[in-house]
Parts: C-alpha cells; structure tokens; sequence
C-alpha cells in the first residue's frame, strides 16, 4: 500500500514568499495612493445624474476603501504621502458622519464642498510639522545626521505648507469647478510634494560625494 507523503514548505520558503509578496505590495501601494479619492470622485460627480444618496454611497464606498489602504501602508511601514492622509481621512470622516447619520458635518462639508479636502490638509500640515518624525513632507529626520539637514527637511515641511494654502485659497476662487478648485490643486501639490523629496536625496547625495 503506497504511502503518501506531505511534504511542508521551509521556513525559507515561507519567508522567501512572504518578502516576494511584501516587495510586489511596495510596489503596488503607491498606485493605489489615489485610489479613494478617484472612487469618490467617480461616484459623486462623474455620475449623469446625482442626489444624496449618491453622495451618501461615495462617501461610504470612499472611506471603506481608505481605511484599507491606511491599515495596508502601516502594514508595510511605508511613509505615506500627507496629501494622501488628509484626502483619506477627509473621506473615512465624511463616511462616518454618513453611516452614523451625522448630517450636521455633511452640512460643514456641503457648505464648503471641495476647499475641505484643504482644510484637513492644513490640520494634517500642523500636527506633523510639530509632532512627527517625518513631518509634512514626509521625510524621516531621525535619519539626518546634521541639524542643517534637519533644517532643511522642516523648511521643505513649511514650503509645502504654503502650496497648500495657496490651493486653498484656489480652490475657493474656482469653488463648484471641480477640475479647478481640486483636481488641478491636488495634482500640483502632489507633483511639488514628489519635487520636494527628490530634491532633498539630491542634496543629500551631492554633499557625501
């Protein structure tokens, strides 16, 4: 009578297929970056005809889908973009207000439609210039070694900053037009955000030459 044999993976073959499926996620989250965000935006304005439950299914539908992504960026320790935190969590807290039928912050949101996606944005800005390691624009200063470096990271932080509040004030001037007051905002602030970065681990490469 033949005798089958099961034979179990290695541990090396574990952890090779886990860091296989850990580099493809790396590569895949920040793809997904704007994921929430165009979903909403699908949902609540590309739509022929729209009301408030469409609006209430775009905020849920949004906010499910970025709470995932959140819980996948920590999983993978990744330094996410804090334009991308202030637009998910704008998201997560307009789902919530509409799950638990908090009209009054819909309201809030109503009333200043697009330009809130900015104002979290600021909030964001403030609490990670003063409290986090990577600040606003998302670079880990507990890596530099000089205070000139860390000066610079704060300085990109606060330069950063100020494009927001430029596209705050932007996004009012064209409020109702969504490819004016948040699309091409958003689109700056991400390129400046990606300029910024680059130009630092430019700078930081040039001076250990």
């Amino acid at each position: 009578m033949p005798i089958n044999v099961i034979i179990l993976p290695s541990k090396q073959s574990i952890i090779y297929r886990q860091n296989k499926v850990n580099h493809m996620l790396n590569k895949i989250a920040p793809l997904l970056q704007f994921l929430p965000l165009s979903l909403f935006s699908m949902i609540g304005f590309w739509q022929p005809e729209t009301s408030n439950q469409t609006w209430l299914m775009a905020f849920q539908v949004a906010a499910l889908v970025g709470v995932f992504q959140l819980l996948l960026i920590i999983k993978l320790k990744i330094i996410m973009s804090r334009l991308i935190l202030s637009a998910n969590l704008y998201l997560i807290l307009g789902g919530l207000a509409s799950f638990f039928q908090q009209w009054w912050y819909l309201d809030f949101y109503n009333i200043l439609q697009e330009t809130a996606i900015f104002i979290v944005m600021i909030f964001v800005g403030i609490i990670t210039m003063m409290w986090s390691k990577n600040s606003f624009v998302g670079i880990d200063k507990t890596l530099a070694k000089e205070v000139a470096e860390r000066g610079s990271i704060n300085e990109k932080s606060f330069y950063l900053f100020i494009a927001v509040l430029i596209s705050l004030v932007f996004s009012l001037i064209f409020k109702g037009d969504i490819n004016f007051s948040t699309v091409a905002p958003i689109v700056f602030l991400a390129l400046f955000q990606r300029f910024l970065v680059h130009q630092h681990y430019q700078q930081k490469s040039y001076s250990t030459i």
